[in-house]
């Protein structure tokens, strides 16, 4: 039998969990009736349950435990070479704070263990899993937006934290498509969110942004429809040619931008905001485009957006200079603010 693990949501079509159970700083392994061996909480996944569903379900039926802190720590394949069987599974750390009296399973025991005994029913396996939980949780996240522009600014704005950010791209399955018809950047925030937890079963957070002007009448305000017009989506051309002919029709638009991000750690994991420190200063959106023609793809209307303070085109402003203005270190400072509360420091 062959064990590897990989980073959680690294694995496509789960076929198992493995619970690693601590109990009162112990390690809490249980004993099926038809052995003599011990083994870790888990099973296979049922029909209709995520792998978080599984492991707490499984938890309970082969320990007892009724109240605990459970997260996920890692995927990992297991195969058997010679009978070529094999199968991925979603490992789970859980902190058990109260057992009960054994329910009606396969399993005959719980015991506590100071560390791993010998005689384990899987010796292939629990060893390697427990090695990985040393190394604790890796710092690893899905960001839900299939914009390499925005991705890649991203990492770059949480590459201090070490947080590891993966893009939709990079998930080698079907991605489906998340409804942003929300009324506010952080309803679309969660609306994408949960799409996306709800399909992979991984952390995953996403980020929406809508546009506002002053002096501007309400039906021609862009809000989070900073693309759609008139029912239509726009190209980058399309927008630079829409936005440049506002700005015209009022002599420049006084603008800014409202953030949003949620993130989705489990279904009991959820933190979102949309407060000041994802606002972005006051900006103009003027009608003369960038002399240089300088387009960035992803972020049409950089090549419209002056900064107010120094009279620069966005895309001249030095990188310090345009995080400053555009709020996108309020990225940063949620995921620093949080990182203290997440059960066993999950990030």
């Amino acid at each position: 039998m062959i064990t590897k693990t990989y980073p959680v949501g690294t694995l496509p079509a789960y076929k198992y969990v493995v619970v690693l159970s601590e109990y009162q700083g112990k390690i809490l392994l249980s004993r099926h009736k038809k052995r003599t061996t011990w083994e870790t909480q888990g099973g296979k996944i049922e029909p209709g349950e995520t792998p978080l569903m599984a492991a707490k379900r499984e938890l309970y039926e082969e320990s007892g435990a009724v109240d605990f802190e459970i997260e996920p720590l890692c995927d990992y394949w297991a195969g058997e070479v010679q009978t070529k069987e094999e199968g991925n599974g979603r490992v789970f750390l859980a902190k058990v704070k109260k057992l009960s009296a054994m329910p009606e399973s396969e399993m005959a025991e719980v015991r506590t263990f100071d560390e791993l005994p010998e005689k384990l029913t899987y010796p292939a396996i629990t060893p390697t899993l427990f090695e990985r939980k040393k190394q604790g949780i890796g710092k690893r996240l899905l960001y839900g937006t299939g914009n390499p522009a925005k991705l890649s600014l991203m990492r770059k704005n949480l590459e201090q934290l070490q947080i590891e950010i993966v893009g939709l791209s990079d998930i080698d399955v079907a991605v489906p498509q998340a409804d942003e018809d929300g009324d506010s950047p952080l309803e679309n925030a969660r609306k994408k969110a949960k799409c996306y937890y709800e399909a992979f079963q991984i952390p995953v957070f996403s980020c929406d942004t809508g546009l506002y002007f002053e002096n501007v009448p309400e039906d021609k305000q862009p809000g989070v429809h900073v693309r759609r017009v008139n029912g239509k989506n726009l190209s980058d051309a399309e927008m630079l040619a829409y936005y440049s002919g506002l700005a015209a029709e009022y002599g420049g638009l006084h603008a800014y931008y409202r953030n949003a991000i949620c993130l989705i750690m489990d279904e009991e994991h959820i933190y979102e905001s949309m407060d000041e420190t994802f606002s972005s200063e006051p900006f103009l959106i003027t009608s003369v485009p960038h002399p240089d023609g300088i387009r960035r793809e992803g972020f049409p209307l950089d090549c419209l957006s002056v900064d107010l303070t120094t009279g620069k085109y966005y895309y001249d402003l030095d990188p310090a200079e345009l995080g400053k203005v555009a709020a996108e270190d309020g990225s940063r400072r949620f995921f620093e603010k949080i990182t203290g509360i997440f059960p066993h420091n999950m990030l």
